[in-house]
Order: C-alpha cells, then sequence, then structure tokens
C-alpha cells in the first residue's frame, strides 16, 4: 500500500514490468506535493538490469521535480545489481 510520502513498485522490476512502473512513478510524482518522497522496495523480489534502470530514472525525475528521493527497503538482489554495475552510490545518495 502506498502512502502519500512513498512509491511502491510491483514486485518484479525487469524488461517486462517496469515500464508500467515507470508511468505509475512520473504520475504519482507529478501529483505529490511533497518535497522528500520515498521509493520503497521492501516487495520487490526479482529485478534485472531494466530494474535498476527504473531506479536510476526515478532519481532523475525526482532532481528534474525537485524533489528528494530516498530509496529504502532495498533487497539483496538489487543492491548486488547496482553494485556490479556501479551505481550504487549514486541510488544511496
Amino acid at each position: 500500500m502506498m502512502d502519500k510520502q512513498s512509491f511502491v513498485p510491483k514486485e518484479v522490476l525487469t524488461f517486462d514490468t517496469v515500464q508500467s512502473d515507470n508511468l505509475r512513478f512520473l504520475q504519482w510524482l507529478q501529483n505529490n506535493k511533497l518535497k522528500n518522497v520515498r521509493l520503497d522496495l521492501s516487495n520487490v523480489v526479482q529485478c534485472d538490469s531494466a530494474g535498476l534502470a527504473l531506479l536510476i530514472e526515478a532519481k532523475r525525475l525526482c532532481l528534474k521535480h525537485h524533489k528528494v528521493l530516498s530509496i529504502i527497503g532495498m533487497p539483496k538482489v538489487i543492491s548486488a545489481w547496482a553494485k556490479f554495475c556501479g551505481v550504487e552510490a549514486m541510488l544511496m545518495a
């Protein structure tokens, strides 16, 4: 369940699913008046490189909309992908 401050993507962040989550995130971001927002990944059970790209895009969109994004509940699978791809520090910033 999403509160006003947190966006919760689907449990699977893969090439087949990220487009719909990206659209949902953009709509949520545009409708959200809060400056500090969260991306809650605690329900994610599967992620591939497209899912990681979605997280990077979420950070970029927040900068564009003058919002501060915190990523919470990052599962080990995403943390491992981020570390492997060298973007872990960017996502945690």
